[in-house]
């Protein structure tokens, strides 16, 4: 096994990622994760080392090494919303979501492409809420949006024809698949087609759209009620 100091200059690898900041570490050892090693900066470490390791200045007073867990299964998601992220380049928006999810009773989180939940950043924006909440990498993203389709109401968030305000949805019967495309170019005409509902969020003044992870926070506080 490589020694701890090589797995902290990697950072992020398949089998391990590093945590940072207090907050997130002590959330990390409630968790199942194993953890390889914990370090207190000043004591086996100064700030200039970790610093030095990282390959960026670092400024908190912990850090942690974990090892990743196994990938959930799409039967482990229970009941609440699933939030479907198909390409999320942005992993500062992408840990934010996360905590929203956590917050407001998503069941997880299903990725497609884009950036890595065990991202440092990612991390530190779900104020170590990634530990709390599943969240499952996607080898096939449709096929596993097919089986979704099987036990859940698949929504899709998209400004183009056919969509409706969320306002105006029918009240729904089953648990939900939430699909959030990215800002740019939305979400693909394949994954439209699984959709059972599209929606958007109207907005006023001529703003077309909100940033991703605030608007998941209201899709999802919408459909707590």
């Amino acid at each position: 096994m490589k020694g701890w100091e090589t797995l902290l200059a990697e950072r992020e690898s398949d089998d391990h990622f590093v945590v940072e900041g207090q907050l997130a570490v002590e959330r990390l050892l409630q968790s199942g994760y194993e953890v390889i090693k914990t370090i207190r900066i000043g004591e086996e470490l100064s700030r200039e080392e970790a610093s030095k390791l990282l390959g960026y200045h670092f400024h908190r007073g912990y850090l942690a090494i974990a090892r990743k867990p196994a990938q959930p299964e799409l039967g482990d998601f229970g009941e609440g919303p699933l939030v479907v992220l198909p390409e999320i380049a942005d992993p500062g928006n992408l840990g934010t979501i996360i905590r929203n999810a956590a917050a407001l009773g998503a069941s997880g989180v299903l990725l497609g492409k884009g950036a890595s939940p065990f991202n440092a950043k990612a991390i530190r924006a779900s104020a170590g809420n990634l530990f709390r909440l599943l969240v499952r990498r996607s080898p096939n993203l449709l096929a596993d949006l097919k089986i979704i389709a099987q036990s859940r109401t698949i929504i899709g968030t998209d400004l183009g024809k056919g969509s409706i305000p969320f306002s105006e949805l029918a009240p729904l019967s089953q648990d939900v698949a939430l699909i959030l495309g990215p800002e740019d170019f939305g979400i693909s005409e394949e994954i439209r087609s699984l959709c059972d509902y599209l929606t958007y969020l109207p907005m006023t003044r001529g703003v077309d759209s909100l940033n991703v992870a605030s608007s998941s926070a209201i899709f999802l506080h919408e459909l707590s009620r």
